[in-house]
């Protein structure tokens, strides 16, 4: 039975993303976007993700009775508590049929994401400080879901024997559970990296950004001017706890030199937990790469997005407002109005949006009800 649910999840996922037309997965797959509407779509891809992680969930607990297994799991945990779940199943022998799974999982996952890449996303994770204490008898196996973390109440993880529990959302359980999901920080990299080469496609420019590309300090003519991140705090970062800490990233936008959008990417690994004031010096802002004399920004958080063209879509329409104008304009405004109504299922989530940010700005202005960010900026010649 369980090999016709995955099979079944498999064929699914190949409807989705397109397959050969002789296929039965292929005949039964929509012809036109017109006879699926947006949210329907949507479901479909979040389902058949979930069937993949609840899979594999399900398989793993299935063997926590097993002392090499265990002993496996363990060792590849012990570190950070994270750990290749395709490459770990694939050590073990007697998991190869489960590893051949993760490894086509994974495939169509990067599909279903809109991802051109070979990658393992799928990981088993858990709190570092509950590694020693997997057993056969009292850990439990769960798979995080796609479902819009606002409105997830239970989740469901299943014990060595294969059956199912459901777990409380919003507390932390006191037993040890491991967790079957993506890897964010993964993900959230080639999520970066296929945005940019969309919007590069569509004619808008800019450049992507971490806080490890720090630019060094520089003398005389050859500095450039910056908005440096004096102070932020994440209000309100949507993360459950089996979601461990958000991987927050900003849009900063405007007219670039040639007056032509420009959409710059800035990623914020440090920002791990919500309520938590930092103070990186992070640049947020690089002025010589826009025209306008103000920009806004975006603040979102990656998750497990189904659909990354949903959000190129939305930057493209959303900055169309900046062609033919030669000062500032609001643009936040638009791009947030035109990220995808999906947003019942775990897509990137929009965080906040700040707007008519200049050189003197400190104290920046931030749109959200609840806030969702606070920010202070500091302007720097670098």
């Amino acid at each position: 039975m369980k090999k016709i649910a995955a099979c079944a999840a498999l064929a699914l996922a190949a409807a989705l993303v397109g397959s050969p037309s002789s296929s039965p997965a292929a005949m039964a797959a929509p012809t036109s976007s017109k006879e699926v509407t947006d949210a329907s779509f949507a479901d479909a891809r979040a389902a058949a993700m979930d069937g993949y992680k609840r899979h594999l969930a399900e398989g793993v607990a299935r063997r926590l009775g097993e002392r090499q297994f265990r002993d496996a799991l363990v060792r590849e945990l012990a570190d950070d508590g994270e750990a290749d779940l395709a490459a770990l199943l694939g050590s073990v022998p007697g998991t190869r049929d489960l590893a051949a799974y993760a490894r086509d999982a994974d495939s169509e996952i990067l599909r279903l994401k809109g991802i051109q890449a070979e990658e393992s996303l799928l990981q088993i994770r858990i709190d570092p400080r509950q590694v020693k204490r997997i057993s056969a008898g009292g850990t439990l196996v769960m798979a995080t879901p796609s479902g819009d973390d606002k409105t997830v109440r239970t989740v469901v993880a299943f014990d060595s024997n294969g059956r199912s529990r459901e777990l409380d959302a919003f507390t932390t359980p006191e037993r040890p559970v491991l967790i079957v999901g993506l890897d964010e920080h993964r993900s959230a990299e080639l999520a970066q990296r296929t945005i940019r080469q969309h919007l590069t496609e569509a004619g808008i420019g800019g450049t992507d950004r971490s806080a490890a590309d720090e630019p060094r300090q520089t003398n005389g003519l050859a500095a450039r001017p910056v908005s440096q991140i004096f102070r932020i705090v994440n209000r309100d970062d949507h993360e459950p706890w089996y979601k461990g800490g958000p991987e927050i990233y900003a849009w900063v936008v405007g007219a670039g030199l040639d007056g032509k959008a420009r959409v710059d990417q800035v990623e914020m690994p440090y920002i791990q937990k919500e309520g938590t004031t930092y103070s990186p010096g992070q640049s947020l802002i690089e002025w010589s790469n826009f025209s306008w004399t103000s920009v806004d920004v975006v603040f979102m958080e990656h998750d497990d997005n189904s659909d990354l063209s949903g959000l190129v879509r939305a930057i493209v329409e959303g900055v169309l407002v900046v062609t033919g104008n030669g000062q500032y304009v609001q643009v936040a405004d638009k791009i947030v109005s035109a990220l995808p109504s999906g947003w019942t299922k775990d897509d990137d989530d929009w965080v906040d949006s700040c707007y008519n940010i200049n050189r003197q700005t400190t104290d920046v202005y931030c749109a959200a009800i609840p806030s969702g960010m606070g920010l202070v900026l500091t302007y720097r010649l670098v």
